[in-house]
């Protein structure tokens, strides 16, 4: 089997097309773009409500979670308590706002858990917690995170960009805790990450807040749309996802027959560990030039990935088992 087009597996979008139906749909709102999107998002808003189980006033749209980040930061960030290693905007957005940042190291023997010291907890105003985590794909137990919002004195936030893979969520805890936010994403689970489309679930009180510091139709009509239509589809996307997670394990089972360390994943990417930083070039450059685009740890796509890692993103089973034999190929190699 060749490739001859390149296979992007560094951004962790979904692979898979929208469903026919919901394009048709979408196309007809092509010829409303002469006009402004709603502004307030109040149909949307309502949709997410109905689906998480929420109120509408505790919903913030946002495009794509990179601009909600930005708001977060831009609402309550001063000093800022960010575990690694992790994804970077959180880190991108505190030095825009010139915030004092904390990065706490979290992956310590190859086990990714929360490390985080009560004074720090007690001194930050902003705490960031991912879950899944991105990159390790790790799962950070529900205990954990109360624990968290116990102890800590400022805003915690939870993004759960990858809650479609994972399957557990706190938002059931946004009205027990006034200092929680809780963020997900139609990237991932619902194959927008080219509409940007996300939203931030919390009390009214901190949605507000975020509000006041969000440009008015920053999430333009198409995206709007397609966030509303999109949840009409959800047996499509089950069947996707489940698809995915059944690539994705395989994929890991194979890497670990042919004695490839991977880390166990909630979602639709692995993470890779190899002996040292020249593996990690070589396996990058020899995948490269396969035409396999991947993501290394040098990549500015993470704050705090030091070491000889590689992030995969899981894409079609053709193409995974592409991947696969290049891999078991570049180790054959080396003996």
């Amino acid at each position: 089997m060749k490739y001859h087009k390149k296979i992007f597996l560094d951004y962790s979008d979904m692979k898979y097309p929208l469903p026919q139906g919901l394009v048709k749909k979408l196309c007809n709102y092509i010829a409303e773009l002469n006009l402004y999107p709603s502004g307030d998002y109040t149909s949307l808003k309502k949709k997410i409500a109905n689906k998480v189980g929420v109120l509408i006033d505790q919903v913030l749209i946002g495009n794509g979670l990179d601009e909600i980040i930005d708001l977060v930061t831009r609402a309550f960030g001063t000093k800022v308590l960010i575990p690694t290693p992790t994804f970077s905007q959180f880190e991108i957005a505190a030095k825009r706002k010139n915030c004092n940042i904390i990065l706490k190291n979290c992956l310590i023997n190859d086990k990714y858990e929360l490390t985080f010291e009560d004074d720090e907890l007690k001194k930050s105003d902003l705490i960031w917690i991912c879950n899944p985590n991105n990159p390790t794909g790790t799962k950070i137990e529900r205990e954990q995170i109360i624990k968290v919002l116990n102890k800590a004195k400022g805003v915690v936030v939870v993004d759960e960009c990858y809650y479609d893979f994972l399957k557990e969520t706190v938002i059931d805890l946004i009205n027990k805790y006034d200092n929680l936010i809780v963020l997900r994403s139609f990237s991932k689970g619902y194959g927008l990450a080219g509409a940007r489309l996300g939203y931030a679930l919390s009390n009214s009180e901190l949605i507000n807040k975020m509000e006041s510091f969000r440009q008015i139709f920053s999430v333009n009509k198409i995206a709007e749309k397609a966030g509303e239509l999109v949840l009409d589809y959800e047996d499509y996307y089950v069947k996707k996802r489940e698809l995915i997670e059944r690539i994705r394990d395989d994929f890991i089972i194979n890497l670990r027959r042919i004695g490839i360390k991977v880390f166990d994943s909630f979602t639709n990417f692995v993470l890779i560990k190899l002996n040292d930083n020249n593996e990690m070039i070589e396996l990058y450059d020899y995948l490269k030039k396969n035409n396999i685009i991947v993501l290394p740890a040098k990549d500015d796509e993470f704050t705090g990935l030091n070491g000889p890692y590689v992030r995969i993103t899981i894409g079609l089973k053709e193409e995974m088992e592409f991947v696969f034999e290049r891999i078991k190929e570049w180790k054959n190699k080396k003996k």
